[in-house]
């Protein structure tokens, strides 16, 4: 069985997108893949890949050092 690989999913996605934009616009293509992006990461924390707390304590972490 062959995988594809990051190249190629890449490319598939970059076509996708403008062929998305030659359709709908610019506009509206940047708020479905910023949309896309956002249901991304809601979709790692929902997995439990995100720890909200991590993020905060290296947050606060970085504004202590300045």
């Amino acid at each position: 069985m062959a995988t594809w690989t990051n190249k190629q999913w890449g490319a598939v996605i970059g076509a996708l997108v403008l062929f998305s934009m030659y359709l709908i616009g610019f506009t509206e293509t940047l708020v479905v893949v910023l949309f896309g992006i956002i249901g991304y990461f809601i979709g790692k924390y929902l997995d439990g890949e995100i720890d909200p707390e991590d993020i905060r304590a290296r947050a606060q972490g970085r504004q202590n050092d300045m």
